[in-house]
C-alpha cells in the first residue's frame, strides 16, 4: 500500500467511524429519551428524573418527555418542581392542554392533598378524564358524607371499578352509625363512666367509674369522721370532683375518638381506591 493510499484511506475511516458513533451515540436525544422512558417504567424514577432534566436543557421541547418529567417530580415527591411548571401555564389556561396534562395536573393536587382545588378545578370546567370519581372521592376525603352519598345516587354510565368502590363507601360512610359526643358527656354526668361504655371502651369507664365513686367514697366518710373543719376531706372531696370531671370530658373525647377511628376508615378505603393506578 503506497503511502498516498494511506493518506486517502485514514481520513475515510475516520469519517465512516464519526458517522457510526453519531448513529449509535448513546447520548443523543433520542437515544436519551427511550433510555429515561425505560428508567421511569422501571420505576427507577430519580435516574429518570435527572436524565428527562438533561434532556429538556439540551434537546428540543418534548411533551412526552415533560409529561414523564412530571411524573416523576409527583413520584418522588419534587411537588414544588411540577408546580412550578402548571404556575408557568397559569390556571386559566391548564383547561387548554393535552388530555394528559390535566389528568397529570389533577393527580398532583391529589397527592398534595389539595382536595379543595381539585373540586374547584372540576366546577371551573377543566376537562378531567376521572371527573365524576375525583368529585365523589373528594367529598369522601373531605368528609363531606352527605355530598358523597347524594353524588353517588346519580346513575352514571360506563361505571368502572373505581366508581363502584367509591359509591359503596359513601353509601357506608353515609350510613354508619356515629356516636354524639353531647350525649356520652350527659351520660357520663348522671353515672360516672357511661359515656365511655356507650362508646365501647368498657375498660375506659370501669376506671373512670371506680376512681370517681372511690374518691366521692372517701370524701363522704372523711366528713362524716372528722366534719367539715379538717382539710382533708376537703381535700379528697376535690380530687373527687377533679375525676368526676375528667370522666365527664373523657366521655365526650370517646365519642370524638369513636367517630374519627370509623371516618379514618372510611378515608384509607378511599384512598386504596382513589390512587390505585397512580
Amino acid at each position: 500500500m503506497t503511502r498516498y493510499t494511506k493518506l486517502l484511506i485514514i481520513p475515510l475511516l475516520l469519517f465512516t467511524g464519526f458517522a457510526f458513533a453519531q448513529q449509535n451515540n448513546p447520548y443523543d436525544c433520542e437515544n436519551s429519551k427511550r433510555f429515561a422512558g425505560y428508567l421511569f417504567n422501571t420505576g427507577q424514577y430519580e435516574l429518570s428524573m435527572h436524565e428527562l432534566e438533561r434532556i429538556g436543557f439540551f434537546c428540543d421541547y418534548d411533551s412526552t418527555s415533560q409529561l414523564t418529567l412530571l411524573k416523576a417530580y409527583r413520584k418522588l415527591k419534587k411537588y414544588n418542581k411540577a408546580n412550578t411548571f402548571y404556575d408557568g401555564i397559569g390556571y386559566e389556561n391548564i383547561k387548554s392542554l393535552s388530555p394528559e396534562f390535566r389528568e397529570e395536573y389533577i393527580r398532583l393536587l391529589m397527592t398534595q392533598q389539595r382536595y379543595t382545588d381539585v373540586q374547584k378545578s372540576i366546577s371551573t370546567d377543566i376537562p378531567i378524564i376521572q371527573k365524576y370519581e375525583h368529585l365523589l372521592g373528594t367529598n369522601l376525603l373531605l368528609k363531606k358524607w352527605e355530598e358523597a352519598y347524594q353524588l353517588s345516587l346519580r346513575d352514571v354510565p360506563k361505571t368502572n371499578y373505581k366508581t363502584l368502590g367509591l359509591k359503596n363507601v359513601a353509601e357506608k360512610s353515609y350510613s354508619a352509625k356515629r356516636k354524639s359526643p353531647v350525649l356520652a358527656a350527659l351520660m357520663s354526668v348522671v353515672l360516672p363512666g357511661s359515656g365511655k361504655a356507650y362508646c365501647g371502651y368498657w375498660g375506659d369507664a370501669a376506671i373512670s367509674f371506680s376512681f370517681v365513686a372511690s374518691g366521692a367514697f372517701f370524701a363522704i366518710r372523711g366528713f362524716q369522721e372528722y366534719g367539715t373543719n379538717n382539710a382533708y376531706p376537703w381535700i379528697i372531696g376535690g380530687i373527687a370532683f377533679s375525676y368526676y370531671v375528667a370522666n365527664i370530658y373523657g366521655g365526650a373525647t370517646s365519642a370524638i375518638r369513636y367517630n374519627d377511628n370509623i371516618d379514618h376508615g372510611f378515608i384509607h378505603e378511599t384512598e386504596e381506591i382513589l390512587y390505585s393506578d397512580y
